[in-house]
């Protein structure tokens, strides 16, 4: 490696580590606000959200790992060109391929980095995460019931209350016990009921009990009355984890058991899966062309600028998904979108100023 490529990686890495902590900080505190409401309300203590935090941070690393490099290396390659750097570069002779090189090589080992984080470590961390956040639902079984509201318990069940009469007693009660991408797997209707807060249960009566496969019913039946066992209501919807932090074998696995239905959510993750990794090496792309463009126009990126453009793709990375996994977007369209806009953006610039 040359100098000027030991000295061009120098001058990166710092910026990346400093915008890398500070947008895992960031997304740390998404994730905390999350599940705020339930520390506040059950007093957990701080060894337990702790522990909830420390199995978030893999996740937390993995978009920030690009984004940090795309903030990096744009304020990086500004400041050589507001200092006149890369002037001098090319006056002594530093071919502008000579740029590419450093660029590139940090774009693609931050890459294989996050692929590497997102399958190998992101899966682990987000199953021990969901048993600390079970925990802290665990901690309390008490909640003030709203009539006319949905809420979810520690198992993952969505529970509606129609009406709440004097007394404690309720009716109008639907349990569904969600089956992921293939609807609810279970549904409980019940006339009435009554909590008995010191063991943790409902007791119901006027029971239906359906059970399904695939959105079609393998059973009903109904009964007088019938004990639930409710632990750590929260008046929050329940959230379905992220598809595309499901091992790849696994993702690939409930595509193949899909056949011909189409299953866009996990279509969509699969694509992102590969997407989200290679943005790097896309971003590390763009900063450079976006360097060279603005050196050559006697322009400059400032800092708002780079916070700028590296919120457009979070931006975009959030709705194109979303897209996705509803079926509005093409799964390869949902995942790729975002990073080819930048790749193909970078493309253009760099062709532009080369010619130049």
């Amino acid at each position: 490696m040359s100098i000027f490529s030991r000295y061009l990686m120098r001058e990166t890495l710092p910026l990346f580590v400093a915008a890398l902590v500070a947008l895992v900080l960031l997304l740390m505190l998404v994730a905390l606000l999350g599940v705020l409401a339930d520390v506040l309300a059950r007093g957990v203590s701080p060894a337990l959200v702790a522990r909830y935090m420390l199995f978030k941070l893999p996740s937390a690393i993995g978009p920030g790992l690009p984004l940090a490099l795309l903030f990096a290396t744009l304020l990086a390659l500004t400041r050589l060109g507001q200092d006149g750097e890369i002037k001098a570069a090319l006056v002594l002779g530093v071919s502008p391929a000579r740029f590419v090189a450093p660029v590139l090589t940090m774009g693609l080992v931050v890459s294989v980095l996050a692929f590497a984080n997102n399958e190998l470590v992101v899966p682990w961390s987000e199953a021990r995460a969901a048993e600390a956040e079970r925990d802290i639902l665990l901690l309390s079984p008490e909640t003030v019931l709203q009539e006319g509201a949905f809420f979810s318990d520690a198992m993952g069940r969505n529970i509606y209350i129609g009406d709440i009469a004097a007394g404690g007693r309720f009716s109008d009660v639907i349990v569904i016990t969600p089956g992921g991408s293939s609807g609810p797997r279970e549904l409980i209707t019940a006339g009435s009921g009554h909590a008995v807060p010191d063991e943790g249960v409902w007791l119901l009566e006027d029971i239906r009990f359906q059970s399904l496969r695939d959105s079609t019913l393998t059973l009903d039946i109904t009964a007088e009355d019938a004990v639930l066992p409710v632990r750590g209501l929260t008046s929050r919807s329940s959230t379905v984890a992220d598809l595309v932090y499901l091992p790849l074998p696994e993702l690939l696995a409930r595509l193949r058991s899909a056949g011909e239905r189409p299953m866009p959510a996990e279509a969509t993750a699969l694509h992102r899966k590969f997407a989200e990794p290679l943005a790097a090496t896309a971003f590390a792309l763009f900063a450079l062309a976006v360097g060279l463009y603005t050196f050559r126009r006697g322009a400059s990126v400032g800092f708002v600028a780079a916070l700028i453009l590296t919120f457009v793709y979070y931006a975009t990375w959030s709705v194109t998904k979303l897209l996705g996994a509803q079926g509005t977007l093409f799964p390869l369209a949902a995942g790729w979108l975002p990073v080819a806009l930048y790749a193909l953006g970078g493309l253009a610039l760099l062709a532009f100023s080369w010619r130049r």
